[in-house]
């Protein structure tokens, strides 16, 4: 089968865990939502753990390529990339990302499923962070920076209280700040 079938698929499961929560995420429900046969969707991914580790693998690539593009239109080298892991986090129009319903459905349907699942996310998130630790800024200041914008991401993914309007881009505004420190 295709790319788009796979992300047909992979769409499909992130929609019915949002819409109907992790627990009725069955490879029936993704096979109704997608309009294929269960066996379509078996042969793409021949287990729910297959099809949440699709989820999870597409995540780390969609998150890696858009850093990576938006870090190349950043002049400046120091902290470039700690920027780019804010852009794509929070915009700087002060919207929410359209892909954090789609962050929040792969998180917590690995973590709900099997928590091993979320391994390839450990790995890819520590390989990040070493990275931003090698660009000559100091390392208190990129742990302080990720620290506060993921659990600013966090809080708004799991609808917590927090900043909001103005006083939230102040916090991400001054986070910005700290990179060209």
């Amino acid at each position: 089968m295709s790319e788009n079938t796979k992300n047909r698929i992979l769409n499909a499961a992130e929609s019915v865990a949002l819409r109907d929560g992790v627990a009725r995420l069955t490879l029936d429900a993704v096979a109704a939502e997608t309009g294929l046969s269960k066996g379509g969707v078996l042969y793409n991914y021949p287990s729910k753990d297959a099809l949440v580790r699709g989820m999870v693998d597409r995540l780390i690539e969609h998150t890696e390529s858009e850093i990576e593009r938006v870090a190349q239109s950043d002049p400046e080298p120091r902290g470039r990339f700690l920027r780019s892991y804010l852009r794509v986090t929070f915009p700087e129009d002060g919207t929410i990302p359209a892909h954090v319903n789609q962050v929040a459905a792969v998180l917590l349907t690995a973590i709900l499923t099997n928590p091993s699942l979320l391994e390839p996310a450990r790995r890819h998130f520590g390989g990040m962070r070493q990275r931003l630790l090698t660009e000559g800024l100091d390392e208190r200041v990129v742990h302080i920076v990720c620290l506060a914008a993921d659990g600013l991401w966090l809080s708004e993914m799991l609808h917590m209280p927090g900043p909001e309007g103005e006083a939230r881009q102040a916090v991400i505004h001054y986070l910005y700040e700290m990179t060209r420190r």
